[in-house]
């Protein structure tokens, strides 16, 4: 069950890192934030179904990543 709660979250922020996508102002900043959509999931799929402790570690680490997302990409510097 915890699991499953981690990758929903995980599915929650990948849906807005695309959404950051679309909202890319250049092709680079796509890719930014592409990058970081598959970084993020990489790290989630390394997490180990059975290890409680690691699961609870990535849901905090992910759930102070939602928080702190705004509904519209950030702004890159150029």
């Amino acid at each position: 069950m915890a699991y499953d709660a981690l990758l929903e979250l995980a599915t929650r922020i990948g849906g807005r890192y695309v959404s950051w996508v679309d909202q890319a102002p250049s092709e680079a900043a796509g890719r930014h934030w592409t990058y970081a959509h598959i970084e993020m999931q990489r790290q989630v799929r390394q997490v180990d179904p059975n290890d409680a402790e690691a699961i609870e570690a990535k849901r905090a680490e992910l759930r102070e990543l939602w928080a702190t997302m705004p509904a519209h990409a950030p702004v890159m510097a150029a």
